[in-house]
């Protein structure tokens, strides 16, 4: 199940690469692609016959063992070459791996299950801090690593420049993985063919690295990882190891053209997972594909070492705070069967707009919906029973989002109408809002920020956010009074004694505005309309539209100058409104 799940994550990694030149908005919807076997050919650079015996013998690929690679027969012909009956050898890792928890992980969970704190669980096990945390942190014994064979190696292109090896193809056909006599891992797998294509000199000497001998290579980073396509194909994995059983297949994944950290696309097609395991159950995911266009791989790749240099995170989101990381993501047929649920949402799909400059300006999520249901099974009817309790059979969930960003005047505006959650028979939930200081929350949201100082992201929200607009509408369809009574029948409660109870909470919160620095007139409005909404649920609103814009720090001082006028927010400075229609 190792080599299974390495490979996955090695392939969502390369996946997130890609071009230079993007379309945006949804001209760049239109241009993801799911299947690799739908893009046009990829035009291959000359190699050098010359240098072709150089490259192959800094491949380590000269004879054959003289790497991690054997092989039956080799024909070279000019800057071509092709190896049959492939045999890599995969080393076993003997390296210690790091513990998956922490002490202070380990102690923080254990936490939640000594409830009397004298240092043995109280959930049955009777388990020590000890025992627990050796628990979490029990490795699953992996045996030896399978035999890796492929029919075929093919390079094309091949040259020997400035002292490195290049190709401009590479590709391994016919790839059967084949797990040892005894091994508690009995997974096999077969793919198609991964090829690359057009790889820039470091990314060629990185893959060479995993032929020879020796430790492998660093991963390419920067502008060094550069390719024209990386592509696999039909890859299908029957899992059986300690876990449990399954299968695994994928008719293709790839990225194409790589280039100065901008991704072209990227997809991946036709995906089916099924896993049973004794503990959990079944699990069966199918996905019709996923694609992206433009991904800004310098971006993503810069936050995931943003602890390392936060300067490059900082740096780029000072500079294009609006900027998702790609410029469109497309995902359709996603239907997953987990533990007691059922989930089917045949779409997804989001895209940016951007201005000359390249900066992002606009963000729009088409309206999407999704179900969920209860399985035919033991956890599933636990689920339908939740589900009985507030009226429903399954759920119906819809949304959508649409987000504007002026760069030049840093302020984020969601438009009215265009940003919300549905459940059908239950309620709508929208949400406006105009606010500046993106740029400065941003960049102090980074990881390393946050680690060198925790309490930043809150000063800049206190400081730098401002608010020129926000509205929240909750439009109720029934959910509140369904939930209100679930409740009263799980506290035994009478549904009318706990809408009483509500509203007179509601009616004493006037009391306490004297101490927020609030005028009374703004809570006694809220509070009106919550009181109201518990009563009669119809559209609630709350609204901020000040006449100049509020940061939290107004907030904070006028809590702690409550008898202050000057410092006192009362409706009028916050543009203040709040409703049950």
């Amino acid at each position: 199940m190792k080599y299974l799940v390495t490979g996955v994550i090695a392939m969502t990694l390369l996946t997130a690469c890609g071009q230079k030149d993007k379309a945006t908005g949804e001209a760049a919807l239109a241009a993801v692609e799911f299947d690799v076997s739908k893009l046009p050919e990829v035009s291959l650079r000359k190699g050098d016959a010359a240098t072709a015996d150089q490259a192959l013998q800094a491949l380590g690929l000269a004879e054959s063992g003289i790497g991690r690679l054997a092989f039956e027969n080799k024909d070279v012909s000019g800057e071509k070459a092709v190896f049959t009956n492939v045999t890599l050898s995969i080393p076993e890792d003997t390296t210690p791996s790091e513990p998956l928890y922490s002490e202070e992980e380990v102690a923080e969970l254990f936490g939640y299950m000594d409830y009397d704190g004298d240092g043995i669980a109280d959930d049955g096990s009777d388990m020590t801090l000890e025992e627990y945390g050796a628990s979490l942190n029990a490795e699953e014994p992996e045996g030896p690593p399978p035999v890796v064979k492929a029919a075929k190696l093919e390079f094309d292109g091949l040259s020997f420049v400035d002292g490195a090896a290049n190709f401009s193809l590479m590709r391994f056909s016919d790839i059967s993985m084949t797990p040892v006599e005894g091994s508690a891992d009995q997974s096999t797998g077969k793919i198609g063919s991964i090829e690359l294509v057009n790889p820039s000199p470091e990314t060629a000497a990185w893959v060479g690295s995993l032929f020879g001998q020796g430790e492998p290579a660093d991963f390419p980073e920067g502008n060094a990882l550069s390719f024209d396509r990386w592509a696999v194909k039909d890859v299908n994995f029957n899992i059986a190891d300690a876990s449990g059983t399954g299968a695994f297949t994928l008719a293709s994944v790839y990225v194409d053209g790589l280039k100065e950290e901008k991704a072209g696309k990227a997809g991946i097609s036709n995906l089916v997972f099924q896993f049973n395991e004794a503990e959990t159950g079944d699990v069966n995911v199918t996905l019709d594909g996923v694609g992206v266009a433009g991904l800004d791989y310098g971006l993503i790749a810069a936050a995931a070492n943003s602890s390392a240099d936060p300067a490059l995170v900082a740096e780029a989101l000072q500079a294009d705070p609006g900027n998702p990381g790609f410029d469109a993501a497309l995902m359709k047929g996603l239907k997953a069967d987990i533990v007691g649920a059922s989930v089917d949402m045949p779409a997804f799909n989001s895209y940016v707009g951007r201005d000359a400059q390249g900066r992002a300006t606009k963000i729009t999520t088409d309206p999407f919906t999704m179900t969920v249901a209860a399985r035919d099974n033991a956890d599933g009817e636990q689920f339908a029973g939740a589900l009985a309790t507030l009226g429903y059979e399954s759920l119906t969930l819809s949304g959508a989002g649409e987000q504007l960003y002026d760069p030049d005047a840093d302020i984020v505006t969601l438009p009215k109408g265009k940003n919300y959650w549905k459940l059908n028979d239950g309620f709508q939930l929208d949400v406006s809002a105009k606010y500046a200081g993106a740029k400065d929350i941003s960049a102090a949201s980074t990881a390393a920020n946050l680690e060198a100082d925790p309490d930043a992201v809150m000063d800049v929200m206190l400081n730098k956010l401002a608010f020129h607009q926000f509205e929240i509408s909750f439009d109720d369809d029934g959910f509140f009074n369904r939930a209100l009574n679930a409740y009263a029948a799980q506290s035994g409660e009478d549904p009318a004694n706990l809408r009483a109870q509500i509203s007179g909470m509601m009616a004493m919160a006037p009391m306490a505005a004297g101490s927020t620095g609030i005028d009374v007139a703004v809570i006694t409005e809220l509070a009106s309309a919550l009181s109201s909404f518990v009563q009669d649920p119809k559209t609630l609103t709350i609204s901020f539209a000040p006449p100049t814009p509020v940061t939290g720090q107004a907030f904070v001082d006028a809590a702690s100058n409550p008898s202050d006028p000057a410092m006192k927010l009362d409706k009028a400075k916050l543009g203040f409104a709040a409703s049950n229609k």
